[in-house]
């Protein structure tokens, strides 16, 4: 469960978000709570589950082990951001390279992307792929 509260942002810490934002959230820690205790302290379900009542320095070594979860994901998403965050801001290698021009005058244009002044290939611009096999069963006549 704490990882869970901890993973309620890919780049906030868990003390930066407020805990009443997501009330469905709050309601399911909630319940998943309570029915941990259930399990543990409800003797019907004792016998289901097969679990004993913990003592009171158990249940808080239980929550100070399982809370350093919270310790180290603040410490990856304050220390290690460029390395360990989702989506568009994870840095690669490559990233200097995005939009600068290469060697040979032109700019890289990643797929997908628009090109100068918003306009799309034309059928023209597309070069045909080889029909009969690709480059392995091209003949050296072929290849000038």
């Amino acid at each position: 469960l704490f990882n869970a509260y901890a993973c309620r942002s890919s780049d906030k810490c868990f003390y930066e978000i407020s805990p009443f934002s997501n009330p469905p959230f709050l309601w399911a820690m909630l319940f998943s709570v309570a029915g941990q205790f259930c399990v543990i302290y409800f003797p019907p379900l004792q016998a289901v589950f097969q679990t004993e009542a913990l003592s009171f320095s158990d249940l808080m070594l239980i929550v100070c082990l399982s809370s350093t979860v919270l310790l180290l994901d603040t410490i990856r998403k304050k220390f290690l951001k460029q390395y360990c965050t989702d989506g568009k801001r994870r840095r690669s290698v490559f990233s200097r390279l995005r939009g600068k021009k290469r060697p040979g005058g032109k700019r890289r244009v990643r797929k997908g992307m628009a090109r100068k002044g918003g306009a799309k290939k034309k059928a023209s611009d597309i070069s045909q792929a080889p029909t009969s096999g690709g480059l392995r069963n091209r003949s050296k006549e072929s290849v000038v």
